[in-house]
C-alpha cells in the first residue's frame, strides 16, 4: 500500500499582499498626532503669552528687550500711553510713562556692502583700501 500523497506546500507568501502600505498608513498616522500637538502647542503659546492675550485688545507689546534670563524691559500701549514695564521673577513695576509724541523714533543702523566694510577695516589696519597688502 502506497503512503497517503501529503499536500504540496503553499509557498510562504506574506498575511498582507501589501506591508509596505501598513508602514505608510502609521506614518502618516504618527505625522498627524505630531501635526496636531504642535499646532495646539503654538495656539496655546498664543493664547498664554503672545500679542493680543488681553481680550479687550487696548494693550499692545510694543517691544521686548530680554536683559537677563529672568529679567526684561517691555514697552506697552495702554490706550493713549505708553509703560516701560521691567519685570522680574517676583516683581513687576511700571519704570517710567510716555506719550507717543515723547517716545523718539527708533534708529535704524546703518547699512553698508559688505565690500565698504572690508574696505573700511583695510584702512583701519594701516593697508590701502584698493592696493593689496605686500
Amino acid at each position: 500500500m502506497q503512503p497517503p500523497a501529503s499536500p504540496t506546500p503553499a509557498p510562504d507568501l506574506p498575511a498582507d499582499p501589501y506591508p509596505f502600505l501598513d508602514l505608510l498608513v502609521t506614518l502618516l498616522v504618527f505625522l498627524a498626532i505630531i501635526l496636531a500637538a504642535w499646532l495646539a502647542a503654538r495656539w496655546l503659546m498664543r493664547r498664554m503669552y503672545g500679542p493680543g492675550a488681553a481680550s479687550g485688545g487696548r494693550l499692545r507689546v510694543v517691544e521686548r528687550v530680554p536683559l537677563e534670563p529672568r529679567r526684561t524691559l517691555y514697552l506697552v500701549e495702554a490706550g493713549e500711553k505708553l509703560l516701560l514695564i521691567g519685570s522680574t521673577d517676583h516683581d513687576v513695576r511700571v519704570l517710567s510713562e510716555f506719550t507717543r509724541d515723547q517716545l523718539p523714533a527708533p534708529a535704524t543702523p546703518e547699512r553698508r556692502s559688505f565690500l565698504d566694510t572690508l574696505r573700511a577695516v583695510g584702512h583701519k589696519s594701516g593697508h590701502g583700501g584698493d592696493t593689496p597688502a605686500p
